[in-house]
């Protein structure tokens, strides 16, 4: 084999080693520094999410210094915000970004840890007992209002509504107007209602 056949292979498997290294750190985790983290999210049977780097042994992603994680494709996308209502943080799921954000966060996959912390996580934890339902939270900063809640009456949650959606989307009048024109507003509604707030119309 001559050099320069060896220098080809020896290039070929380097790049291959770098794809395989990329492919398996894609996903990421976001530090309370700023710090992006190229990493492989794992779950465990417990429903705890752990990250691991080239470098290190597995970490478990803390809500005291991880403000988010996605994995590569981001189908799973969450992120620290603060609950104005409970004053606690949590981790939610990201359901659009922008000028607005939604989130979502499901009870029934969640628990409190013992440190006013709520993780999404297998109803199978100890801990406070789980509730069976979904709320919807909008943010312009990490501090975000629920604004939906299923498990509310349709008065009570045209009330949330009123006192927790309006005041973020009254600034645009067009989105504003279609609120007032549906009045009624599922979750499907409320998406349509963040994304043509953050299109600018």
């Amino acid at each position: 084999m001559t050099r320069s056949i060896k220098k080809l292979v020896l290039l070929s498997a380097a790049s291959l080693i770098s794809l395989s290294l990329k492919a398996q750190f894609e996903d990421r985790v976001i530090t309370d520094k700023h710090d992006t983290i190229a990493c492989k999210l794992s779950r465990s049977m417990m429903g705890a999410y752990k990250y691991k780097t080239a470098k290190d042994d597995a970490i478990k992603v803390d809500m005291g210094n991880i403000r988010e994680y996605y994995t590569g494709n981001k189908k799973l996308w969450v992120r620290r915000v603060y609950i104005t209502s409970s004053r606690v943080p949590c981790f939610v799921d990201v359901v659009i970004t922008g000028k607005l954000n939604l989130y979502e966060m499901s009870y029934k996959n969640a628990y409190y840890d013992g440190y006013l912390t709520y993780s999404s996580t297998s109803s199978s934890l100890g801990g406070g007992q789980p509730r069976s339902k979904t709320q919807y939270f909008v943010a312009k900063s990490d501090t975000a209002e629920v604004v939906l809640d299923d498990d509310l009456s349709r008065s009570r949650s045209q009330e949330l509504l009123e006192a927790k959606l309006v005041p973020f989307i009254q600034d645009n009048k067009s989105v504003y107007d279609q609120y007032q024109a549906e009045k009624r507003v599922n979750p499907d509604g409320l998406k349509k209602l963040v994304e043509m707030y953050n299109s600018g119309k």
